[in-house]
């Protein structure tokens, strides 16, 4: 490991970031929901204290990097965080993502759902049960099994 003093060096990001990262978290996140607004802003500065302390470890100096730091602790806080109310992978129920829902058949196939989506080229929308209702009921007719008793199995 480095022989970094960690009191001194959380002392120097705190006179020569802290406030900066703080300003630019409260612009950045002033549209937010005020219940969501403090814990973004908590959230950044985590970041920028993560960041910062991973460049010390590998011994290059943050400080002339600090606007770039700022910004990309911002952008991780709006875009790649968990709890930032969007999850990291794309979600179909969230209207950001730019998905369409397909609904499927009690068998599984696509059903149309959209008609006049492009997205629905690939569909089949002759309709197809697999069974014939007419050949269905002759089969009943010709066993003696009536439609309510075979329904009941």
């Amino acid at each position: 490991m480095n022989n970094l003093n960690w009191e001194q060096e959380h002392k120097r990001f705190m006179t020569i970031t802290y406030d900066r990262t703080q300003k630019a978290a409260k612009r950045a996140f002033y549209g937010w929901h005020e219940s969501k607004r403090p814990d973004a802003i908590a959230e950044c500065l985590g970041k920028m204290w993560d960041q910062w302390s991973r460049l010390l470890l590998r011994g290059r100096n943050p400080e002339p990097m600090t606007a770039a730091l700022i910004k990309y602790a911002i952008l991780w806080v709006k875009y790649d965080r968990k709890i930032g109310g969007r999850a990291r992978n794309l979600d179909v129920y969230d209207y950001r993502a730019n998905m369409h829902r397909q609904m499927l058949s009690d068998q599984g196939e696509a059903a149309p759902s959209e008609r006049s989506s492009p997205e629905n080229s690939w569909i089949n929308w002759d309709l197809q049960a697999g069974d014939d209702p007419a050949e269905l009921a002759s089969a009943l007719e010709e066993s003696g099994v009536t439609l309510a008793q075979w329904c009941d199995c």
